[in-house]
């Protein structure tokens, strides 16, 4: 297994340590801390997702794996984030909604490129999703659960910030299903 695809590898594994921290941010006594070490194990699995990308390019290290496996990596990092945001009343419903019907839909146009030999790697456009929704959970990790009042109504800070997240999840989703459409027809 080359360097690459062990840090995708390192960043499944690092969802665990994730998920069970930001979990108990909620739990009282150990709140802060808590919320501070799942933001430390957040960066960290950020950073091979960007580190795993640049390696495979400059030293042409791309593999089937590494096309599959990045992208579900960073799927699983960020959707336990958003579930978890949900919970913790971050974020709203729907928008976890929103990224996990798209994620499910490129998952399966994925499958169905499969099936026919060819592997759909993610273009730019899911890319910039990717990352927007890294850099909102860092932030709402950062300032913890603030709200603001706009024209009467009580939004959270990460709830406005997610809006671009949820732009693009619905843009890039729109765009991979557009240029995979043949694969709906017969």
């Amino acid at each position: 297994m080359n360097l690459p695809n062990r840090l995708t590898t390192i960043r499944f594994l690092l969802a665990i340590p994730f998920i069970i921290f930001l979990q108990e941010s909620e739990s009282g006594k150990y709140e802060l801390i808590f919320r501070m070490i799942a933001l430390a194990i957040f960066i960290v699995a950020s950073l091979t997702d960007f580190f795993d990308g640049y390696i495979a390019r400059k030293y042409n290290l791309i593999t089937d794996f590494g096309k599959i496996m990045d992208p579900l990596a960073d799927k699983i990092l960020v959707i336990s984030a958003l579930v978890i945001f949900v919970q913790l009343n971050y974020i709203p419903g729907w928008m976890s909604i929103v990224v996990l019907a798209r994620e499910f839909l490129i998952s399966g146009i994925r499958i169905m490129a499969a099936a026919k030999g060819e592997i759909i790697a993610a273009g730019n456009l899911g890319k910039y999703k990717t990352t927007s929704q890294m850099i909102v959970v860092i932030i709402a990790l950062i300032i913890g659960p603030v709200s603001v009042n706009i024209l009467g109504l009580d939004f959270t800070v990460t709830e406005l910030l997610m809006l671009i997240p949820v732009i693009l999840t619905i843009w890039s989703g729109w765009e991979y299903t557009f240029k995979a459409k043949h694969y709906f027809i017969g």
